[in-house]
């Protein structure tokens, strides 16, 4: 899927929450629970905007997809992802991923993605990423941290 890379907007974060099911918005936010799309949306405004980086997948003149990246302490950065639920598995992930860590000041940085343990596709994911193996960072009631190291040569 051919998609343009463009920085988040509220706009376009709004549109692309109000596309998802409360099952992907209770995955994005490693909640127990379904979440709907307005709840979201008044809730958590920072996480879906803030951060180093809130990268948007738009294609066929939609938002497909968000990327965040948010500082955690240095060399480390905290990553979550969603994608419209009728564009899922279908590469919009991937390329966010793949061009927000091309990006040199990411090198020899450690991504971390918390998941939940029953969510296999996240981990599925994870796993598929050109960076090598994820390994297992850390764990909490109901969540699970992995990291992945990004080489310090560019990735592509």
């Amino acid at each position: 899927m051919t998609a343009c890379h463009l920085p988040a907007t509220p706009a376009a974060v709004a549109a692309l929450v109000r596309s998802c099911s409360p099952e992907s918005l209770g995955e994005r936010f490693a909640s127990r629970h379904r979440l709907a799309p307005e709840d979201v949306l008044d809730r958590y405004p920072r996480y879906l905007l803030g951060g180093a980086v809130a990268l948007a997948a738009w294609t066929d003149g939609r938002v497909a997809g968000l990327l965040n990246l948010a500082v955690v302490r240095p060399g480390i950065v905290d990553v979550a992802l969603l994608v419209a639920d009728d564009l899922q598995r279908r590469g919009v992930a991937t390329g966010l991923f793949a061009t927000t860590l091309a990006d040199p000041r990411w090198q020899g940085w450690t991504v971390e993605a918390t998941i939940r343990p029953e969510n296999r596709a996240g981990l599925g994911f994870l796993r598929a990423q050109r960076l090598g193996r994820p390994r297992l960072a850390g764990m909490s009631v109901g969540q699970l941290t992995y990291a992945i190291e990004v080489p310090t040569t560019a990735v592509a």
